[in-house]
Parts: structure tokens; sequence; C-alpha cells
């Protein structure tokens, strides 16, 4: 095996076994012997591809992958919907019927404007002063957690939202402060600076700081989930639990509810480890399993896609109704 490659191969194996949430699962004596061996006369980096993905599976994730260059190139966040030319979606909002506001957030990548968009559709939808939210993640598959919660900060309100824990137990929380997201007590920036360690360039209008206060404060809301509710969009839906008046409706998520880090390495692969497990305000651990809705209704895409009709949206507005503040 060539020095490279040997190199290569060892740094990945460092980073599953010294980040990963599986770490302490895992026979990494053994699992080094069995890369060792399958990468035996390696000369390049993707000579040792085949022994990563022996040890990315016996990591044992769903959440945790290897990407050879190719597949990383498709991770890099795109200014606009492939084969369109369209801006990629944002969220968006309206109001249903006199009294109940509706937003709908979509997946992203640290797309720039997506925060704010968000934060400006719930300030349209609130003008009109509803008693009642619906949250609907049902086709947030992921990305960028922070700027969902920018965009949600109204309905959260200040305070303890969940946490990230490690291996070690270690918890990292979320937290809001007059607009302000932190994790583990350091705030989101509004806007991301270059990182020198992978030389990704910065992102502007990352979040807003949302602020805002609503007209009515601390109204009943229902999150609305689905299979394609995913990893963010997970944590999302978590940001909710044992909030008061905070009911979810739908179907189970697709059971991502992890964070994850991204290590780009020198010849342009991308490991993707699993470094902790979602944890809500009160406490409770998730992780690999579905996350199932306080009410199960189902649905399909027809029924997302044509507006009305929609067996969830039709639950969680009967719920919402029959709250206090919307029997005012």
């Amino acid at each position: 095996m060539s020095a490279a490659a040997e190199l290569y191969l060892t740094h990945v194996l460092d980073l599953l076994q010294s980040k990963s949430i599986d770490k302490k699962k895992v026979d990494w004596p053994q699992v080094r012997r069995q890369a060792f061996a399958e990468a035996a006369g390696a000369r390049t980096t993707a000579d040792t591809y085949d022994a990563i993905d022996l040890a990315v599976k016996a990591v044992d994730n769903p959440h945790t992958f290897f990407l050879r260059p190719d597949r990383a190139g498709a991770l890099v966040p795109s200014p606009e919907v492939p084969g369109t030319g369209a801006p990629p979606q944002v969220p968006s909002g309206r109001l249903l019927g006199q009294r109940i506001g509706y937003v709908s957030l979509p997946a992203t990548e640290k797309i720039p404007g997506y925060a704010r968009a968000g934060a400006r559709a719930v300030r349209t939808v609130d003008a009109s002063g509803p008693c009642g939210w619906i949250v609907d993640l049902r086709g947030d598959s992921g990305g960028a957690v922070w700027p969902k919660l920018d965009v949600l900060a109204p309905l959260l309100g200040d305070g303890r939202l969940g946490g990230f824990v490690d291996a070690d137990g270690n918890e990292a929380a979320w937290a809001l402060d007059k607009g302000q997201l932190s994790v583990d007590g350091e705030v989101i920036p509004k806007d991301l600076p270059p990182s020198i360690e992978t030389g990704e360039s910065g992102i502007d209008d990352y979040v807003t700081h949302n602020a805002y206060v609503l007209k009515r404060p601390r109204p009943p809301v229902a999150v609305l989930t689905g299979p394609e509710t995913a990893s963010a969009g997970e944590a999302a839906l978590i940001a909710f639990r044992g909030r008061p008046e905070s009911r979810s409706f739908g179907l189970p998520t697709a059971g991502l509810a992890t964070g994850n880090a991204s290590y780009p390495l020198n010849d342009g692969a991308l490991l993707l480890v699993t470094e902790a497990a979602d944890v809500d305000r009160t406490g409770r651990r998730y992780a690999n399993t579905p996350i199932a809705p306080d009410v199960r209704v189902a649905f399909t895409d027809r029924d997302m896609a044509r507006g009305t009709g929609d067996p969830a949206v039709a639950a969680a507005r009967k719920w919402l109704e029959s709250r206090p503040a919307c029997r005012q």
C-alpha cells in the first residue's frame, strides 16, 4: 500500500472511530484489520474506497455514508432548481379561512434568503391575526436546520428548543433568545463566514435573527409530518415537542433525527458522519426511529398537491379551532 493510500484510509477510519455516535458499538481493531486487508496493494486514494465502504457498513447508521467524488459534487448547493433555471423553493404561507395561519417549509441546504423569505411569509400571514398555526413539514427532507428554526422562531418562543447529544452523553442545547438561535451557547451568525478547513465559500443571508412578535403570542400550533420529513425537517418537528399547545398530525417521519457533520476529503470525496442524536426540550432522545405523529392521518401526494381537501390539514384545523385561543 502506498503512503498516500495508507494516510487517507487511516484518516477516514480515525474520523469514524472518534466522531460517530455509534463508535462504542463497533469492534474497531477488527474493522481496521478488515479495512486494511481489503485495501492491500492500494496505490491511490480511490483504491481504498471499497475498504471505506466496509468501515461505514460496520458503523451501521443509515445517516452515515461515504460519497465518491462524482457523487459528492452533486451535494454542492445550487442557486437554482436543476434543469429549470428557477430559484429554489423557499417557505410559503397563507391564511386558511379567516383564523388559521399556515406555513410550509421545504428542504434546504444553506440557501441564501430561505430564512428571510420564510420570516416574511409568517409576518404577512400574521397581519390577519390568526388564532392558531399549521406548520407543514411533510415536504421537508432536510438540509440546514438553522434557517428553518429562524423562520419558525415567532411560533416557537424563547427558551430551550432541543439539542444534540453525542455518544459520550455530552449535550449541545438549541436555544432561542429574542430571535437569536444558538447551539451550545454559540449564536448562529446571520451570515456564514467562509470555511478555512473545507474551502467552502461563505453564505450571506443565512438566518435573520427573527425577533418578530406575533399579534397573538403563544398560539396553538399543529405540525404536519410524513415519510419525507427527514433529518433537519425532523429537528424542526422536535423543536415543537414539549411546547405547550402543540400537536402533530399526519404520518411517521423518515427516522433520521440525528446531527451530521461533513468531512471533505483531499481527493473530492466526502464523508458524512452521524455525530449526535436529536433531543427535545424535555430531554427525550430521538435518532433513527421514525417519529410517530400525535394523531395519525393518512394522506397522499395528491392530497398535498391539490391544496384543498387535504385530510391532514383538515384534522389540524379542527383541533386548532377547538383550542381556547381560537374559541375566544
